[in-house]
């Protein structure tokens, strides 16, 4: 069998052609199948017909025998009663037995037209004797020659009765015999019915299954070598013998697993490359950060420093300082703190990307850092006519966490709020939903794109310049304050439209565990 679909794979046709070819086949065997019962019913009818002329055969000499009976008893009669009426009897049943015996002998059967012609033969000298009485009976001797004639036509009465019997008993043979030719021929007619039926359906599954087989080894061939592919082997090969599309597929898929392991290859050598590229970004991330910190760290010293010898200028501890240089050194003062601030933001930042940023968690009031944010920005808002409110609930329970971090990420949002609101109010709000804190900082500002608001809290990233540049900004205060809120366990998010002002809101626990740490990915600039 696997010689067979082996043969039929190795056909140089379609598999369309090979389809149609193993259809044609079983449409020929179903013709066949279709001819032979239409022969067999065409046998059946006419056994069935000769069946019927048999029995018609066997009804017409009985009715031989009937008449032949019938005339008998109306000869005797006539001699006895000397009735002539009776030898009209006679003839008439006569001519119904010359009739009978007429459609038996038309079908010219060998075995019969002798005794039909005996039997013939037989009558003729019967109806001898029927004229015999007929004519003693109008000369009225009829009693002289009434002995004579009896013995003669009880004679001749027995051999037609005798011939007339085997008549029928011969017609009875002939119809029993053609009853069990009939029967033998269904028998036959039934059983090759059955083998032809059960030779076509052998033919037909055969040619099904070499023909399916021929099919399913190239696509079970074809599954092993894609698993093997699907883990990652792109040696294993496909050896379809088909001469088909499915050899033509196999040599594509083998083609396919070459170019397959030729691009696996190539990213595994990718991969390593980026990992090592990784491994340097890594390293030089960390020594960016360790430079940030260092520098930070250094940059600081000096620059308070400055800022105490130019408070103690302006406080005139080194004498009385001229009015032309008051407003000098107290811009001095201004842009020496906004400049520790930016110190003070990237020493963080260092901090937090290289992991050792730390909580310091205790107790805190959430009505005191609200309170803290708002004394120092005041100031701020009243300069610029700002309507500057809190709410924060009564009675809020102590929480825990680091009041320092959190009072400088509201600082941060709240300062921006500040800064990006010409007119109108800003608002701080606090509220306890469940277990967490819910800060809120609104304003009435320019508000943020929608495109944009996904990218508000990365690091030295500002909104869109041609709308925030004027108010200034490096852009590390919403992601530090991002990266604070986080190390609480909390989350941060903004709601804004454009001309209507935004809306930030972030949400920590209220009372945050020591296992609150952070641990940031490394950042890459």
């Amino acid at each position: 069998m696997g010689a067979l679909v082996r043969w039929v794979a190795g056909i140089p046709a379609s598999l369309h052609t090979k389809l149609m070819a193993a259809f044609l086949v079983v449409t020929l065997l179903f013709i066949a199948m279709a001819g032979f019962s239409v022969r067999t019913l065409l046998e059946t009818a006419q056994h069935s017909q000769q069946l019927d002329e048999a029995h018609e055969r066997v009804a017409w000499a009985q009715q031989i025998e009937q008449a032949l009976a019938r005339q008998m008893h109306f000869s005797v009669l006539a001699l006895l009663s000397r009735d002539e009426s009776a030898i009209g009897r006679v003839l008439r049943e006569n001519n119904r037995f010359n009739e009978l015996l007429a459609k038996l002998d038309a079908a010219e059967l060998r075995e019969q037209h002798d005794l039909v012609e005996q039997v013939r033969a037989s009558q003729d000298e019967a109806m001898s004797v029927v004229a015999d009485t007929a004519n003693a009976i109008r000369d009225r001797n009829i009693g002289d020659v009434t002995t004579q004639l009896l013995d003669h036509q009880e004679r001749i009465d027995a051999e037609i009765s005798t011939r007339v019997a085997s008549l029928v008993n011969v017609e009875r043979d002939r119809m029993a015999k053609l009853r069990d030719s009939i029967t033998e021929a269904n028998r036959t007619s039934l059983v090759t019915t059955a083998a032809f039926s059960v030779a076509a359906v052998v033919l037909a599954w055969l040619c099904g299954f070499v023909i399916s087989w021929s099919f399913i080894v190239p696509v079970r061939e074809a599954q092993a070598v894609l698993a093997q592919v699907a883990a990652g082997d792109f040696t294993k090969r496909i050896a379809v013998p088909n001469r088909d599309e499915f050899g033509t597929l196999g040599e594509r898929m083998n083609h396919m697993s070459e170019e397959l392991g030729r691009h696996d290859r190539a990213k595994r050598e990718a991969a390593a490359e980026l990992n090592r590229l990784n491994a340097r970004l890594e390293q030089a991330s960390r020594a960016k950060s360790e430079f940030l910190a260092n520098m930070s760290h250094e940059l600081r010293t000096p620059l308070n420093a400055i800022l105490g010898f130019t408070e103690m200028m302006a406080d005139g501890l080194y004498g009385e300082v001229p009015e032309a240089l008051k407003e000098p050194l107290q811009d001095v003062g201004v842009n020496g703190r906004h400049l520790l601030r930016l110190i003070n933001d990237v020493l963080d930042l260092a901090k937090i990307e290289a992991a050792r940023m730390e909580l310091a968690l205790r107790d805190y009031s959430v009505a005191e850092i609200v309170g803290t944010v708002h004394a120092s920005l005041r100031a701020l808002a009243r300069e610029k006519g700002l309507d500057f409110r809190t709410e924060v609930p009564e009675h809020l329970p102590l929480a825990r966490g680091d009041g320092g971090r959190l009072t400088q990420c509201l600082m941060n949002l709240t300062g921006n709020a500040l800064k990006f609101t010409q007119r109108g109010e800003v608002r701080i709000a606090v509220e306890l939903r469940g277990e967490e804190l819910v800060y809120r900082v609104s304003d009435s500002g320019i508000g943020i794109p929608q495109g944009e608001l996904e990218n508000v809290f990365a690091e030295f990233r500002q909104v869109d310049a041609t709308v925030t540049r004027p108010f200034g900004g490096t852009g590390l205060g919403l992601s530090i304050s991002k990266k604070f809120i986080e190390m609480h366990g909390g989350r941060i998010w903004v709601e804004s439209r454009v001309g209507h002002g935004s809306t930030f809101f972030f949400s920590v626990p209220l009372r945050v565990g020591e296992q609150a740490r952070w641990t940031s990915e490394p950042f890459f600039t």
